[in-house]
């Protein structure tokens, strides 16, 4: 189990596919750790390298006192890539792995060859700060676990739980074994209250694909649109029928749309 020490924490990694070019640097959002990635990452392996990781104060990476921040966060996946000897990567991040993304290519443009994000949003304000605050509340209220079991409805589209319902159990188990800490939880559900790159957006230079699920309760495509506007010259897609998750509730088309795209700039 490879681990990394990473400014002032140990992070868990794994690579896999070719390490013959720069890869792909997968991103992962709120309490969530880098297998969660495995389904792009099947997909992805055979056409380039795939780095997947478990961010600050999740699963096998250590935790520091909260509260985080996106730009601490894209300081330690900087710091990973200067580990692995990635001077630049191609970025996939996933709602706050995509605002951490975002901060890597305003900040650091010369490591971010391509971006992608997926469910995420541009600045905490208005219903973004509603839906995000609620996960605070939850975790507040009933702790690590009850956290990943209520917030499901809000990850998936009501059709994909209902004619899924072992396969979503099966996830659930898989949140709640490799879990956040209460205090890693917490610490990166204020990353995202505090999250804001409104003015600085329009910097971003790589070419970058957005993509939403048209049911996001989370970070609904309203988001996803403000992303598109303030970042020129990036595409945008609305995955019909799926929420918040695509890349687990409909990792098929998802996988063939981001491949289709990214392949281009490999």
């Amino acid at each position: 189990m490879p681990s990394a020490r990473c400014n002032d924490i140990d992070i868990y990694y794994e690579q896999h596919g070719p390490d013959d070019g720069p890869p792909v640097v997968f991103i992962r959002g709120t309490g969530a750790d880098g297998t969660r990635w495995m389904p792009q990452v099947e997909a992805y392996k055979a056409d380039v390298g795939c780095v997947i990781f478990d961010g600050r104060g999740v699963g096998r990476t250590d935790t520091t006192p909260p509260p985080y921040t996106v730009a601490q966060m894209a300081g330690d996946t900087l710091a990973l890539m200067d580990q692995l000897d990635i001077g630049a990567a191609h970025i996939s991040g996933s709602s706050l792995g995509g605002a951490i993304g975002l901060h890597m290519a305003v900040h650091n443009p010369e490591r971010v060859l391509t971006l992608q994000l997926h469910s995420s949003w541009l600045a905490t304000r208005g219903y973004a700060e509603y839906s995000l605050g609620l996960l605070k509340d939850i975790l507040v209220a009933g702790g690590t676990d009850f956290y990943y079991k209520a917030t499901l409805p809000l990850l998936f589209s009501p059709t994909y739980m209902a004619e899924n319902f072992d396969a979503l159990m099966r996830i659930l188990a898989h949140m709640q074994a490799n879990p956040a800490t209460t205090d890693g939880l917490a610490g990166q559900i204020e990353a995202n209250l505090t999250h804001d790159l409104s003015a600085e957006a329009d910097r971003v230079q790589a070419p970058t694909l957005i993509t939403v699920g048209e049911l996001d309760y989370v970070l609904p495509p309203s988001c996803s649109r403000e992303l598109h506007e303030a970042i020129a010259g990036s595409e945008l897609v609305v995955f019909s029928g799926c929420g918040h998750l695509v890349t687990m509730e409909n990792s098929e088309d998802f996988n063939r749309v981001t491949l289709d795209w990214l392949r281009p700039h490999l």
